[in-house]
């Protein structure tokens, strides 16, 4: 089916306008280079047709390229929430893949976004940086150091979201909760089925896991699905059994 065809509202290829401009912008903050990145490429790519859910869902790419929805629907590279007086606009924004970028930009009241409008706030994941609480209701951050000062896996009960912190170029990866809690389960044998197949669980009871399991759990996250381009290989360790450290502690030499 083809979607562009289906709306049949606007004409395409065309440069994103002032107001799409200023709410994608606002989760891909300037002075974070990974952000910026892809502001600037937002800036130099058309929007070429919708994506898979229509008005306000669109695909950037180069200005003669050809929309194509067939492929897989890349991960979320950022993510937040823009309140208006005339509304509250939810933007997210998915990684590049062969020169395309996927956007939504979701009016909650209205089906077109504003051309003028006044900005009471806004929030994103991309602001977050280590040591900081949650963005928006401040709520508590678990960090776990995967790499000393390059990477730091983040994990915020209260929102139900992990993200892996990049401090090269200040993104903050959000990570899938369910394929992040089935290699947290693999990692800790967990097998029954009323735990493993419950990621919520997860955030109900996070202090139960080490950060050893969480840093395994994401080193075979990221080795199935390839998400970070680093090799975290070297920091695969199972923790040892309790009565094995009291041994040695009772036996080594001073």
């Amino acid at each position: 089916m083809d979607i562009n065809n289906t709306y049949n509202i606007e004409e395409f290829p065309r440069k994103a306008t002032k107001s799409e401009k200023y709410f994608l912008f606002a989760v891909l903050p300037e002075n974070k280079p990974g952000y910026k990145y892809y502001r600037n490429r937002i800036k130099s790519l058309f929007i070429t047709g919708y994506g898979r859910f229509g008005m306000n869902n669109y695909i950037f790419g180069k200005e003669n390229s050809k929309t194509d929805i067939s492929m897989p629907t890349m991960p979320v590279l950022a993510s937040g929430t823009i309140k208006i007086e005339e509304d509250e606009i939810d933007v997210t924004i998915h990684e590049e893949f062969e020169f395309q970028i996927e956007t939504d930009i979701s009016p909650k009241h209205s089906e077109n976004l504003p051309e003028h409008f006044t900005e009471l706030s806004r929030w994103s994941y991309s602001e977050w940086n280590p040591g900081d609480n949650a963005p928006n209701d401040r709520s508590f951050v678990k960090e776990i150091e995967i790499v000393r000062r390059k990477f730091i896996l983040a994990i915020a009960p209260a929102h139900k979201k992990i993200w892996l912190h990049e401090t090269a170029t200040g993104i903050n990866y959000l990570i899938p909760v369910s394929n992040f809690y089935t290699e947290l389960m693999s990692v800790k044998g967990i097998r029954d089925s009323k735990i493993a197949l419950r990621p919520i669980n997860l955030f109900n009871e996070v202090e139960k896991y080490s950060d050893q399991d969480f840093i395994n759990a994401f080193i075979k996250y990221n080795l199935y699905l390839r998400r970070i381009n680093f090799d975290f290989s070297g920091l695969l360790i199972h923790d040892k059994p309790e009565h094995n450290h009291k041994w040695f502690n009772i036996f080594r030499k001073e």
